[in-house]
């Protein structure tokens, strides 16, 4: 199997130390924010404090937290979603794909730059957090974002599950976003709790590996109804 395009390191935030604008550390520092409190507790306030900018920031870009969530989730989605579509149109360029290398492309921009860090880059926790986030509003926002990825999984789950349910798809889509979302929100602390250190993971790899144990689940199951 082929690899898709590399990691959406190069779509992230600009972390080289120059001076940027109020509105970009704005932007990054709720990221971080997020990150560690969630939706709910995280504040505009800490934001501020955190970017080392005033709340009059807020005022002058955004209309509330709401506003600038949007943007804050977009930037880190459309990093995330532009790869996985550019996977996913290379594969189908080359040709007829296999469940595995699909899964592989969908899961590699999630995963794989995690690939030598201690913790992942910001891009995708964000996506993940967003997704997993409790708070109604969070979902609102991250909705739609996803909802064009998401459709084309499922158009794939359709080829590949053709005499499945609308019950048996749901599920089979529960174990395709189940498997990228765990790892990065609660993959630490398995790893914990197994003894193992998660940060010397290839994540590349892992991405791979994923891709094929889910895939053979799901033919397994293809094979088992006929």
């Amino acid at each position: 199997m082929q690899d898709p395009a590399t990691s959406t390191d190069s779509l992230s935030p600009r972390r080289d130390g120059r001076k940027t604008s109020s509105k970009a550390r704005f932007i990054e520092a709720a990221a971080q924010e997020f990150i560690e409190s969630g939706f709910e507790k995280c504040t505009i306030r800490a934001i501020a404090a955190r970017a080392g900018t005033s709340i009059a920031s807020l005022s002058r870009n955004w209309t509330g937290k709401r506003h600038l969530f949007e943007d804050v989730f977009a930037l880190h989605f459309d990093a995330i979603n532009a790869v996985q579509n550019r996977n996913l149109d290379l594969l189908e360029q080359a040709g007829d794909p296999g469940l595995d290398e699909l899964l592989y492309a969908f899961y590699r921009p999630v995963l794989a730059p995690m690939s030598g860090r201690a913790a992942p880059a910001t891009s995708h926790t964000v996506y993940c957090k967003a997704l997993s986030d409790p708070s109604e509003e969070a979902k609102e926002i991250a909705r739609p974002l996803v909802t064009g990825i998401r459709s084309r999984m499922i158009g794939y789950a359709r080829r590949f599950l053709p005499d499945c349910s609308e019950q048996e798809l749901f599920l089979a889509m529960t174990v395709i976003n189940g498997t990228y979302l765990y790892p990065q929100v609660q993959g630490a602390r398995l790893a914990s709790v197994m003894g193992i250190n998660d940060a010397s993971f290839d994540w590349d790899q892992a991405a791979r590996k994923l891709a094929a144990m889910v895939a053979a689940a799901i033919h397994a199951f293809r094979e088992d109804r006929k």
